[in-house]
């Protein structure tokens, strides 16, 4: 039976199996890109049933038949996977967590938040931001005598074809368009913004897609350029790069952002190099962590891969402990502790090695693995485990970004 609310009409469906509340959450988040009708869908308590919340003139027959299509898909999850823990620091500091961060930073001025994923800031909040960036950087450089590098933010499809992210993360993909190249359309475009209250777009068919786009993953652009290479001793690459991804209505403050801004790694050789830089890159991050003084985790994880393709992608990461989540304990708005994916230490076989042509001294394809920070989630975990108490935070932190 439909129940409706504020215009918004709702229906419950049993679920194909209990779940429990890895699954739970993972079908929560990613109900957004289920249909543009489907405001949220919540899974019970009891992790057997489906609340799907539907936005008004919704098809709710169709909307009903997708849902079930990708509740089907998501349930196959296969979870328990043992979380093992390589990396934890405590802080120092015993003071609260803060809540409302996000809020209050916008209310110092230290930040802009533009509604759509996008954040601007300065003060604290940027001299911090630097500071994580050129700390990692310096620990890079010292740890794996890193090479820096500067990558662009867009990206070729032809690059994200090869990296594979199309068949993993198509959702979150955001494609560069302009204007077709033709006199009149360009025209219409320009009359119809000359007067507008608003902004107005052009027509579908006046917008051309020409195989660019915004770059989801800050290690894919560095892969082309390694094309030919043989790599005899092993070598790493760090920079700062600019990452895009889509997340529909997921969008929430420093929490989870469209556009931010990623420290990496990346380490190329063989085999036994690509493991010994991991091996290597897990003090580094508890030095980063240290230093800044918070309570970190890293441990086994895996990515949140598209539906039609996450129970199988995420059972053969978990099953090969090819991915390691950097924690960090944050809250919510409701002032529960989250634990924030800040980061994380991949290990990609092969596999950039075939599909861009670089190999090691053996004449193999070469491996690959890489360290990806997110550096405005770390601002957001140091800012909620010190607060706004300058005296709490630790004094080499404290003398650069309340200077």
């Amino acid at each position: 039976m439909n129940t409706y609310n504020h215009n918004f009409s709702e229906f419950v469906l049993d679920l194909p199996r209990e779940v429990d509340r890895e699954v739970a959450g993972d079908i929560e988040k990613e109900s957004v890109f289920v249909s543009p009708f489907i405001e949220r869908i919540h899974v019970s308590e009891d992790g057997k049933t489906a609340r799907v919340v539907v936005r008004p003139g919704a098809d709710l027959d169709e909307t009903k038949e997708k849902t079930e299509r990708f509740l089907a898909v998501m349930v196959r999850q296969i979870t328990g996977f043992e979380i093992k823990v390589f990396v934890e620091t405590k802080r120092k500091d015993t003071g609260p967590y803060q809540i409302g961060v996000n809020d209050e930073l916008v209310k110092r001025g230290w930040m802009h938040d533009y509604g759509k994923g996008q954040v601007a800031y300065s003060g604290p909040v940027l001299k911090l931001a630097k500071l994580i960036n050129d700390k990692a950087g310096e620990l890079y450089k010292d740890a794996f005598a890193a090479k820096e590098s500067h990558f662009p933010a867009m990206i070729d499809a032809d690059t994200l074809h090869k990296c594979g992210y199309f068949d993993s993360h198509p959702n979150a993909v955001t494609f560069v368009g302009n204007v077709i190249e033709d006199f009149d359309a360009i025209e219409e475009f320009r009359r119809a913004n000359s007067c507008s209250e608003g902004a107005l777009m052009p027509q579908q068919d006046h917008i051309h897609i020409d195989g660019m786009c915004l770059n989801p993953a800050a290690c894919f652009p560095c892969y082309p350029t390694l094309t030919g290479q043989s790599f005899d001793e092993g070598q790493c690459f760090t920079w700062l790069g600019r990452v895009f991804r889509y997340e529909s209505r997921n969008i929430n403050g420093l929490d989870r952002l469209y556009e931010f801004n990623v420290r990496e790694l990346v380490f190329v050789g063989d085999e036994d190099y690509v493991r010994s830089v991991r091996a290597k890159a897990l003090p580094v991050v508890e030095q980063l962590a240290a230093f800044m003084d918070i309570d970190c985790q890293v441990q086994t994880a895996t990515d949140p891969f598209f539906a039609t393709v996450s129970a199988a992608k995420k059972f053969w990461q978990a099953s090969q402990e090819v991915k390691n989540e950097i924690k960090i304990p944050a809250l919510g708005n409701d002032g529960s502790v989250k634990q924030l994916a800040c980061g994380s230490i991949n290990l990609h076989g092969n596999f950039f090695g075939k599909r861009f042509g670089f190999t090691c001294k053996n004449g193999e394809p070469a491996q690959t693995g890489c360290v990806g920070l997110g550096i405005e989630r770390w601002v957001l975990a140091a800012f909620t485990q010190h607060g706004f108490d300058e005296s709490r935070w630790p004094e080499a932190v404290r003398n650069i970004i309340f200077a």
